[in-house]
């Protein structure tokens, strides 16, 4: 018996199944919130030139906080950022931000050894450093991960941050589902052209 023969009642609960799987197949992901907006700043990258907004405007990046003589969650937040620079390399223009929040002790210098450690490419991830206070802004206006203090106690989340530069998303990406999840939001942000 050929598809043809199908009685009257099965062949319509197949176009309304078919239709049904159609509309949630072609269902528009909802945009991805937005959180805050970065401040504009500026900040010394690790080959000692200056990097910050104006550098990033147009451009979706990724940004974090963590300090080079840490020897807690830092060591794993790079590991896990060398990972995502090795899986967002389809993703032109998208920038890697790490930014000290031990501004005193991280020099452009320290800053060079230790984004070679983590084989960071210098022209896509940037390793910064610069005025406190600056910095503190970035991490509490921006980020919205609190205020920095002496104890450099810091955010371990990875921030999705569009060409704009707002926020849009913070990712604790210390499980391999929310690396997943990070790379599904900046394949959202690059269908939406944000």
């Amino acid at each position: 018996m050929g598809y043809c023969c199908l009685t009257g009642r099965a062949s319509n609960r197949r176009v309304w199944l078919g239709s049904i799987l159609g509309l949630f197949g072609c269902a528009k992901r909802q945009s991805l919130p937005v959180y805050s907006t970065v401040p504009r700043f500026s900040l010394t990258a690790q080959d000692g030139s200056t990097f910050g907004s104006e550098q990033l405007a147009g451009k979706p990046w990724l940004g974090s906080l963590f300090f080079a003589t840490c020897t807690g969650p830092c060591p794993r937040l790079n590991r896990q950022i060398q990972e995502l620079q090795e899986r967002t390399y389809a993703f032109k223009g998208l920038q890697i931000v790490s930014i000290t929040v031990d501004p005193s002790e991280d020099t452009p210098e320290s800053l060079d050894a230790y984004g070679k450690r983590y084989k960071a490419d210098p022209t896509r991830w940037r390793f910064l450093t610069g005025a406190r206070d600056t910095i503190s802004a970035i991490a509490r206006e921006g980020f919205q991960v609190g205020e920095l203090d002496t104890s450099r106690t810091h955010s371990t989340r990875v921030m999705l941050v569009d060409g704009q530069g707002r926020v849009r998303g913070h990712y604790p990406v210390n499980e391999k589902e929310e690396l997943d999840a990070l790379l599904r939001d900046i394949s959202q942000l690059y269908e939406e052209g944000s």
